[in-house]
């Protein structure tokens, strides 16, 4: 009887000392801490000199920050460090990051959703960043009042108009470097093919209407034409859109928690903060309206 209790006792301890160890665990990757650290440390990539290397991945246990181009060197970095977090655990990601490979993004956003992280933009969400690693899970929140910008992404189009650019790159003197062109070129419609189907299920999964995406297909630069958004006056500039807070609302891409930066004065100061030659303007409601 002795035996038995002592037994008992050392596996009380253990099962105290394994819920003590999750428990320092879960405060130590909580999101309040996480988006903290991930502040600090993108503060510090801003204040560093244009010339100088910036990181663009840092993690720490099961929170992760991203800040800039969203590239196959990210795509390596977050997946070595996704595939060392138990199976069980729920990721806790900060992003701040004008856009960068729809592909790339697109695996990201995948793997998020699948491991029901949850995700805080910070200051700008643009383009790829916006469309899927924001738009593509469920637990989605803003830091302060966060610039969100889309663009388009993948669409019906997007496979053929691969196929012409790698074309040109076929007839440039460039071309010679490529061995097999007929094969090369059929596995980069395949991709293409292959990851606008990505594309939709997944946003599909995350209860958004691909239309965030597709409405730009239909568009025209006119169509952008506002008080505030004169592209024929401008012709030189890369537009982005911005939704207003109905469409937010209506599309289901309002944050869990922070707010959204509206007001288009607002939103181009800040996106020319550092370089010039962007605008961003309200989309026109007529080219997204979600099918529900």
């Amino acid at each position: 009887m002795q035996l038995a209790a002592q037994l008992k006792l050392i596996l009380l301890l253990i099962l105290i000392a394994g819920v003590g160890a999750a428990c320092a665990q879960q405060d130590a990757d909580s999101p309040t801490k996480v988006i903290a650290e991930c502040k600090e440390w993108m503060d510090r990539q801003s204040a560093m000199e244009a010339t100088a290397s910036r990181e663009n991945f840092t993690a720490k246990g099961s929170g992760a920050c991203i800040n800039g181009e969203i590239d196959d060197d990210l795509h390596e970095k977050f997946f070595a460090w996704l595939g060392q977090l138990p199976s069980e655990t729920k990721p806790v990601v900060v992003i701040r990051s004008g856009g960068g490979e729809a592909f790339a993004a697109i695996d990201i956003a995948e793997a998020l959703q699948q491991r029901e992280a949850a995700v805080y933009v910070y200051d700008v969400c643009a383009s790829s960043c916006a469309n899927y690693i924001y738009s593509g899970v469920r637990n989605r929140h803003s830091i302060g009042a966060t610039i969100l910008l889309f663009h388009g992404g993948l669409a019906k189009d997007t496979a053929q108009e691969m196929a012409a650019v790698f074309d040109d790159l076929l007839r440039s003197p460039d071309g010679k470097h490529i061995e097999n062109p007929v094969s090369e070129r059929r596995e980069l419609m395949e991709r293409a093919e292959t990851y606008l189907k990505k594309q939709d299920k997944l946003l599909i999964a995350a209860g958004i209407d691909p239309v965030i995406i597709h409405g730009f297909s239909d568009m025209e630069m006119t169509d952008l034409a506002s008080a505030d958004c004169d592209p024929a006056r401008e012709p030189e500039l890369e537009y982005a859109v911005f939704f207003s807070e109905d469409m937010v609302r209506a599309l289901g891409i309002s944050p869990l928690t922070g707010r959204l930066e509206y007001r288009a004065n607002v939103i181009n100061e800040r996106l020319n903060r550092d370089t010039q030659g962007a605008k961003a303007c309200v989309a026109p409601e007529k080219f997204f309206r979600p099918a529900r």
